[in-house]
């Protein structure tokens, strides 16, 4: 019984998220003349992949509760490399604590997916702090 409530969870997770990074962005009508606005944020807390969010084995999270909850996505970095748009995000979980990840687009304006991995930020011999958005040259 376990398995096949985690297993419906599991396909209604996915389907939500997979709609939300297919989803194309609408222009707003109003604007002025210097750039436009748009409907939807690029990104957003529901953004990064189920994997992170998620322990989606059966056997150890058989409820399928969300193990890193995910607060907010902010203070990108922008970069056009190769024809894409890439943004450096810091994302904040519940727990008030950030990392960092990369999302990628196409148009710029919508479809954002985060790679697999968050950045591996070293330190230095003095720890940093206060490390909140990230400049991309």
């Amino acid at each position: 019984m376990k398995k096949k409530l985690f297993l419906k969870r599991l396909k209604d997770l996915n389907q939500k998220h997979q709609q939300l990074l297919a989803r194309k962005n609408k222009q707003r009508k109003s604007g002025n003349g210097i750039f436009d606005r748009y409907k939807y944020p690029v990104l957003t807390a529901k953004h990064p992949p189920l994997f992170w969010r998620y322990d989606l084995n059966p056997a150890s999270n058989p409820y399928l509760l969300e193990r890193l909850g995910i607060n907010a996505t902010f203070n990108p970095g922008a970069v056009e490399l190769d024809g894409k748009i890439y943004l450096a995000v810091r994302v904040e979980g519940n727990d008030r604590k950030s990392f960092f990840a990369i999302a990628g687009s196409k148009s710029g304006i919508d479809r954002f997916r985060f790679w697999d991995y968050p950045i591996l930020m070293p330190e230095t011999e003095v720890p940093d702090i206060n490390v909140y958005d990230m400049r991309l040259v």
